[in-house]
């Protein structure tokens, strides 16, 4: 009778071997595939350059110096010349843009026009290589201000470097930004610093 005992004892513990087994696997595996799922989320929920810039727009506070404007323009520019993105995405950016301009500035060009021509630069940019490397603006402390017609009006300068390849190339533009009745600084426009 031992030997029977003995035998179903082995016969027990063979079946209990194989049940923790079983076990172990199926919950190392359901967590494999928890994990592989959650890692597969964190990708698709990463989001572009692009898209947080877009994110943040809806939630942020309009800037509130000459200075902080420049700043989120040239965060936008770099995102139209630098990255990759969809039609409706750039036609996002370019809205968002726009919300900088001084309103003569806006009436001056219909959305259409000014998308058109917003394309046409980027393309001459993609065509050629060429990334926005850096843009340094004026310290605030170098913020000229003024009062003409009646606005309050700033003027400060911008340094962009331009990379293509292994060359470098540093342009200046001078923007000219004025209040508008809500007091907010809007870009009234911009072109290339005098040598």
């Amino acid at each position: 009778m031992d030997r029977a005992r003995i035998i179903k004892a082995a016969i027990l513990m063979i079946i209990m071997v194989v049940l923790c087994g079983g076990y172990y696997y199926y919950l190392s595996s359901r967590n494999s595939k928890n994990n592989s799922e959650k890692n597969a989320q964190d990708q698709a929920t990463e989001m572009t350059a692009v898209q947080e810039l877009i994110a943040r727009d809806s939630y942020r506070e309009y800037p509130t110096t000459p200075v902080q404007v420049l700043k989120y323009y040239n965060e936008i520019t770099a995102c139209f010349y630098n990255e990759s993105y969809s039609e409706d995405e750039l036609s996002k950016m370019a809205t968002m843009i726009r919300n900088l301009f001084d309103a003569e500035l806006v009436a001056n060009q219909s959305f259409e026009n000014y998308l058109s021509s917003l394309k046409d630069d980027i393309a001459v940019f993609k065509g050629g290589n060429i990334t926005i490397y850096n843009c340094e603006v004026t310290p605030s402390t170098d913020v000229e201000y003024f009062e003409h017609d009646g606005y309050s009006c700033a003027k400060l300068n911008c340094v962009y470097t331009l990379k293509s390849g292994t060359v470098y190339q540093t342009t200046k533009e001078v923007f000219i930004m004025r209040k508008d009745p809500d007091g907010h600084w809007k870009i009234f426009g911009f072109t290339l610093a005098e040598e």
